[in-house]
């Protein structure tokens, strides 16, 4: 996962490049030839996730996503879509990337609010008809919604916004935080963690299985695909965002992952900020002896609401 810039022309509510101080802020990125050298480290299949910010702010993002394409990496982009247009997004396109994920979490009021940016929703809409339309074999469209206690009761409005626009699939994906109290317990700092610490975060989970059920009710109305991350049951969802949660098991994706920030730091995983290296000092045992001291007793209480511990069930 390279995360290319800190920069975003939006201000999502629950970012946590915002939450931690970092959006936007004028801090050191990488510059377009160290990224390529780090991308050279990794042979031809790997696969790449490039994210921001918004990545599409950077003046070298289709050199980085062409030498992507040439390197034979299975590389996808996720955007805020507010950056492209019909001659971005045909060149996007022609280098035939495995997905673009288009962040959609409502309809239009929602979306515009949770952005915190006017006509936010009509642009992003365009933009996935159109990547839709200009797409090449091999690339999926897709579409993805952090549910939260914004949009809980909206979420079919978001399929089927997603799905009328033409996208291939539509994920919605369980909010990522750790409770304040969970974090205490476990002597946890809010600077170790990236995913946000709140405070008392409450959801209607009776409204968010009320969404999800009518969704599912859509089966085969439409070809685009509705998946979770992940289907819980009404119970489950009680937990999960009212209760609070104990991490146990392993992360099946911690040590085949790399986590790199804008200044090509490397951090120990997608949710702690604790650096296992650099881009320049690439050092693979380094890192994982970094991975492996933070699970070293159990997983930590941040991994409790973490996407890498949370599989994508597809409903349809």
């Amino acid at each position: 996962m390279l995360e290319l810039t800190w920069r975003c022309g939006a201000a999502c509510a629950f970012c946590y490049l915002g939450k931690t101080g970092r959006l936007n802020r004028r801090l050191p990125e990488m510059r377009t030839p160290e990224v390529k050298a780090f991308m050279r480290r990794f042979p031809a299949g790997t696969g790449f996730y490039f994210s921001g910010g918004e990545p599409f702010l950077r003046k070298d993002i289709f050199e980085i996503l062409s030498y992507a394409s040439a390197r034979g990496f299975n590389w996808g982009v996720n955007t805020n879509g507010l950056e492209l247009d019909a001659a971005k997004l045909k060149r996007l396109t022609a280098l035939k990337p495995a997905y673009i994920i288009f962040s959609l979490h409502g309809p239009a009021a929602a979306h515009d609010r949770l952005l915190g940016v006017k006509g936010a929703h009509k642009k992003l809409l365009a933009n996935i008809k159109l990547a839709a339309e200009f797409k090449k074999t091999g690339t999926e469209i897709m579409s993805n919604c952090v549910m939260n206690a914004a949009n809980a009761a909206l979420l079919p409005a978001v399929y089927l916004d997603a799905a009328r626009a033409g996208a291939d699939r539509a994920v919605f994906e369980q909010l990522q935080f750790v409770k304040k109290k969970e974090a205490a317990g476990a002597g946890l700092s809010t600077d170790e963690l990236i995913t946000p610490a709140l405070e008392d975060y409450k959801l209607d989970t009776r409204a968010l299985a009320a969404s999800i059920r009518k969704i599912k009710a859509l089966r085969g109305a439409f070809k685009t695909h509705f998946e979770l991350r992940p289907d819980l049951k009404a119970g489950e969802l009680e937990r999960y965002y009212n209760g609070l949660l104990k991490p146990s098991g392993h992360c099946a994706g911690l040590l085949s992952t790399i986590n790199v920030e804008p200044d090509g730091r490397i951090r120990t995983c997608v949710l702690y900020a604790a650096r296992a290296g650099d881009v320049k000092g690439f050092d693979r045992a380094a890192i994982a002896k970094a991975k492996r001291r933070l699970v070293k007793g159990g997983p930590p209480q941040g991994c409790s609401r973490c996407c890498r511990r949370l599989a994508i069930d597809r409903v349809f």
